[in-house]
């Protein structure tokens, strides 16, 4: 009787191959920005210095815009599952597992400053580039690991409604440290650093405190409709 033949071998290689073509477009776009200063002008010119064809290009990204993004979720992705899988990450309080990111955000940066000069010089805690779509997936969900961990620990307040936020904040935060990082100019980026440290215990000092409890309570008793936002303090 004969036997159906597997073809797992067959898809594993296919699948290796294909993983392959999708790194080598990342690469080859992330190169062209630091060398051009800016993304390439077309998919066409794009494949053709590649080397490959659009059909295989669209197979993999339906445009440039989409493989930027991925690039830096990528990019993201790999320093997060870097730093989780590190040795003493199970024995790290949320507050070291914040600086342990950011510190290796900054290292893996100096490989790439180039690029996240021209990609991110706009970037401040306000702003949002439309390439940060890529990370802040990405970050969201590590930054609500990070704050969960925090909670059970008993190192973060847990606060009903204002917890939820925190996650946000640190990607507020996220956006500030390279902001941070793109404009220093000090020797070994060590004001960056120093940036980190200190915000980063202000944070986390703040997530702890009752601080926040109170700011919350002023903002609730200066908003409209509140029947204390009138008063104009004569006792009338």
């Amino acid at each position: 009787m004969a036997t159906k033949r597997s073809n797992k071998g067959g898809s594993q290689a296919s699948g290796k191959d294909s993983q392959k073509v999708r790194d080598s477009i990342l690469k080859a776009f992330a190169t062209h920005w630091s060398e051009e200063g800016g993304p390439p002008r077309s998919v066409a010119r794009f494949c053709k210095g590649l080397g490959i064809t659009e059909a295989v290009f669209f197979k993999h990204f339906p445009s440039l815009h989409a493989v930027e993004k991925a690039f830096w979720r990528g990019w993201i992705s790999g320093i997060i599952s870097a730093v989780e899988e590190g040795d003493d990450w199970e024995e790290f309080a949320a507050r070291e597992r914040y600086l342990a990111f950011l510190f290796a955000l900054t290292q893996s940066a100096n490989e790439r400053r180039s690029l996240l000069l021209e990609r991110f010089h706009d970037i401040s805690p306000l702003s949002h580039p439309g390439a940060m779509e890529g990370m802040r997936g990405e970050f969201l969900e590590f930054a609500r690991r990070l704050i969960d961990h925090g909670t059970s620990s008993g190192e973060i307040a847990e606060r009903r409604g204002l917890t939820a936020l925190y996650p946000g904040i640190l990607y507020v935060h996220l956006r500030w440290v390279i902001d941070q990082y793109l404009k220093d100019e000090s020797e070994g980026f060590e004001r960056t650093d120093a940036f980190i440290e200190k915000t980063v215990t202000l944070a986390f000092d703040l997530f702890r405190s009752q601080a926040l409890d109170s700011a919350a309570d002023l903002l609730r008793f200066l908003l409209p409709g509140n029947p204390w936002s009138g008063c104009s303090g004569n006792g009338k």
